[in-house]
């Protein structure tokens, strides 16, 4: 689903050709992710077809025609959408998260509220199942290889350090007392 989130949020910033998408997905995440074109073009093509993004012909001399792409409304409520669609089988990948934060600019604070929520709720679970994990090797005196607790210290860690930062990011997005009067 990010994907779809990413061609159309950078379609929303200026029209673009298929290159010029591929280079600006990969400014936004980093690197971290890679748009190829057999995922590329059939999402362009699905777009157009369903109204979300106009397509026009570039000419050029010597070269083959350029496609450039234009977000319509359509394409703009189509990307509000499926960027705040986030339930938690959604809210538990990290693409899936780091696309949606990315784009906050496009949403409203409670709609961006709403997604470190949801984020929220699931590192707190990975946090008590690791607590459960550990209860469970302590109450049966399960064996626990040493390899096996540092990685689980890690993933707290990691963990923990990503709650801080959504609270962080809510601290920043929460609409203060003077903004809802």
């Amino acid at each position: 689903m990010y994907t779809d989130i990413l061609i159309l949020a950078n379609l929303a910033t200026r029209p673009q050709h298929g290159y010029e998408i591929k280079k600006s997905v990969e400014q936004v995440v980093g690197g971290e992710i890679n748009l190829n074109n057999g995922a590329l073009y059939p999402a362009l093509r699905r777009f157009e077809q369903m109204g979300a993004i106009e397509r026009e012909v570039e000419r050029q001399q010597g070269k083959p025609d350029r496609h450039i792409y234009h977000l319509t409304a359509l394409g703009h409520e189509l990307l509000r959408d499926l960027l705040c669609e986030f339930p938690p089988e959604v809210a538990r990948r990290m693409s899936e998260f780091f696309v949606r934060v990315s784009f906050f600019e496009l949403l409203e604070p409670p709609e961006r509220l709403a997604i470190l929520d949801a984020r929220r709720a699931f590192l707190l679970g990975a946090l008590a199942l690791h607590e459960r994990i550990r209860a469970k090797v302590a109450a049966e005196r399960l064996p626990f290889p040493l390899h096996a607790q540092q990685v689980l210290r890690f993933q707290e860690g990691q963990t923990r350090a990503e709650l801080a930062w959504v609270e962080s990011l809510a601290r920043d997005v929460a609409p203060t007392s003077a903004e809802l009067d």
